[in-house]
Order: structure tokens, then C-alpha cells, then sequence
């Protein structure tokens, strides 16, 4: 606030005066421009994955060092999906803007899979073959710590007389598959 004196002066030297205030106050926002977001990371594990993104940038008409926060910060964890960023421009009288890009974590990483050894010959026991066990094939993944694992054929289930190929399929909780194979010889 500034306070304005007039003064008025006749040719008689008489003077009157005056005062009034003059308020010049900052009610225009900062100009905030978001950084392009970044790609989709690819998550290390359950809780998702670091992403770092670039900075935003914001100016002001009445302001040279604009403060900028933001909703997570960079090269923290984010979890699996999309997690909207907002950055928020604050000038020195208090007035904001605020823009917002997307941070994109996905799991799109195969489970590693490893199948049992495959069973002995088997000698058949009918004209219908033998039934043959084998062990249990076993699975990991980054993110997924129970991944599902199913056979294109049960163990101890009856195998027809020659070679049947088992095909073992590994799939986490986001569709990723792996498969590996073995040979069960009935003779």
C-alpha cells in the first residue's frame, strides 16, 4: 500500500490537501508448463518401480523464482498402473497453477520357468500305456511371488504307448507366459 498526498496551490499561496491509497496487489497466477511424462517403466518388483521425470517450469509476472511441488516426487516408487503427477506453481503472493502428466508402470516381463527332468522310460502297463508321475516344474517372477504353472498333461495320468511332449506354462498375475517342455517315452 502507498499512501499518495495531492497538494493544491492557488496564486495566493493557499493549499489544500488530500491523501488516498494506492493497493497494488498480484492476483495473476504463475504459468506453469508440465515436462513431457515419461515412458512406461517397467516394474522390479511387486511394489512397482523408481521413475524418475523431468521438471516443470513456471513463471510469473511478479515473481523471478516461482516454487514448484509436486504430488510424488521424482525417482521415488510408483506402483503398477498409472499414477497422475500433479506440479503445482507457487508465487510469493500465493496464487497457483498447476499442470499434470501421467507416470505409467507396467509388468510386461515373462516369468522365468524351469521344467522337472523328464521321467524314465516307462514300460507300458495296457494297451493304453502307463501311467507316469513326474515332478513339479517351478516358476519366478519380478513381481508376481505366486506365479500359476499348469500342464498340458498330469502327472500320474495315463500316457498313451510312444512319446508324449508335456508342455508346462508359467503365467503371472498380468498375463506374461512362459512354457518349457519335456518328453514322457512309454514303451
Amino acid at each position: 500500500t502507498t499512501t499518495v498526498t495531492v497538494t493544491a496551490e492557488d496564486n495566493y499561496s493557499n493549499t489544500s490537501t488530500c491523501t488516498f491509497d494506492v493497493v497494488v496487489s498480484d492476483t495473476t497466477n504463475p504459468v506453469i508448463t508440465c515436462a513431457d511424462a515419461p515412458g512406461t517403466a517397467e516394474a522390479t518388483s511387486s511394489s512397482g518401480a523408481a521413475v524418475s521425470y523431468d521438471d516443470a517450469s513456471a513463471t510469473d509476472t511478479g515473481d523471478d523464482d516461482v516454487a514448484i511441488t509436486y504430488s510424488a516426487a521424482s525417482a521415488s516408487t510408483f506402483a503398477i498402473g498409472t499414477t497422475t503427477v500433479t506440479a503445482t506453481a507457487t508465487d510469493d503472493s500465493g496464487n497457483t497453477h498447476t499442470c499434470t502428466f501421467d507416470v505409467v508402470v507396467a509388468d510386461t516381463t515373462d516369468p522365468t520357468i524351469t521344467c522337472p527332468s523328464a521321467p524314465a522310460t516307462t514300460e507300458a502297463t495296457s494297451s493304453s500305456g502307463a501311467a507316469v508321475s513326474y515332478d513339479d516344474a517351478s516358476a519366478t517372477d519380478a513381481v508376481d511371488s505366486d506365479v500359476a504353472i499348469s500342464y498340458s498333461a498330469a502327472s500320474a495320468s495315463t500316457f498313451a504307448i510312444g512319446t508324449t511332449t508335456v508342455t508346462v506354462t508359467a503365467e503371472d498375475n498380468y498375463s506374461n507366459t512362459s512354457t518349457c517342455t519335456f518328453d514322457v517315452v512309454v514303451s
